[in-house]
């Protein structure tokens, strides 16, 4: 079985990865819901999804991410970062190693 790889966002961030095989799908913040539920329904094994595209669908991202499949995993997009990436693999790291690795002293 083969895993496929999906990442939505903005054109100029995502654009780099479809030379690395994976599908691209650029979104807007309008269409971004839409998007993304489609291509879970797609049957993608790992959706990288840009951090500006979460910001207007962040309760269905949350939702989605309890699932075991697909693995939502959030870039960071172009600029400064809003930090959600960093927080979500966070949480991720803390749930699977059972403490909070990533601390700030």
């Amino acid at each position: 079985m083969t895993s496929r790889i999906a990442a939505i966002g903005e054109q100029d961030i995502i654009e780099p990865l479809k030379m690395a095989g994976i599908d691209i799908y650029p979104v807007t913040k309008e269409n971004v819901k839409d998007v993304l539920l489609n291509i879970v329904n797609k049957g993608y094994s790992i959706i990288l999804i840009g951090e500006d595209s979460i910001e207007s669908i962040e309760s269905l991202f949350l939702k989605l991410s309890l699932r075991p499949m697909p693995s939502i995993v959030p870039i960071p997009g172009k600029g400064k970062s809003k930090g959600f990436a960093y927080r979500r693999l966070r949480e991720i790291i803390k749930k699977a190693v059972g403490t909070d690795i990533l601390k700030e002293e």
